[in-house]
């Protein structure tokens, strides 16, 4: 009787400590909600919706974007990707979505996005991971590890592919 109840206590230290690491792991890697903001006039003839999360690495590359397509006329929205399920994708010539895999998950709101829309062709995704390999199942999607110094290479592809979807698109 005495070593099932060593046993028991045992399992409830190691039950209590896991617990307390994905809490610890929560709280110190969770993504914070994007800012929200707008650049030009919805009237544009092209039009980019930025959904993201917050994080120097991804507001690096959403800063990065947005200035490139300051050149075009074109209008974008940078939304927190929380709000990706309020999205109508044909309101929109190009998305990118970038957002985090935590705990080996995808965040819900990309991954619900993604098998919810009908059209991926105009759609890129950045997902960023420990390893930078982590990806959702059947999307196109740039998979990376949140390196500052990959800033640079992940805003010229990514703005590579957003030329690529609006020089696609009659009137552009």
């Amino acid at each position: 009787m005495r070593r099932w109840k060593k046993s028991l206590i045992g399992i409830a230290v190691v039950a209590l400590v896991m617990l307390g690491f994905m809490i610890w792991y929560k709280v110190h890697f969770s993504m914070s909600p994007a800012r929200e903001f707008e650049v030009k006039t919805p009237a544009a003839a092209a039009k980019v919706l930025i959904a993201t999360q917050a994080s120097a690495f991804k507001d690096s590359v959403v800063a990065g974007v947005v200035e490139h397509l300051g050149l075009r006329p074109a209008y974008v929205k940078v939304i927190d990707v929380s709000a990706l399920s309020s999205v109508h994708e044909a309101d929109w010539n190009a998305i990118l979505v970038i957002h985090t895999w935590e705990m080996r998950q995808p965040q819900p709101d990309a991954k619900q996005f993604m098998e919810r829309i009908g059209d991926h062709h105009k759609v890129i995704v950045l997902s960023t991971s420990g390893a930078g390999t982590l990806k959702l199942d059947g999307v196109d999607t740039i998979s990376s590890a949140s390196v500052m110094t990959d800033v640079p290479r992940r805003v010229a592809e990514i703005d590579s592919r957003i030329d690529a979807i609006l020089n696609a698109q009659p009137d552009r």
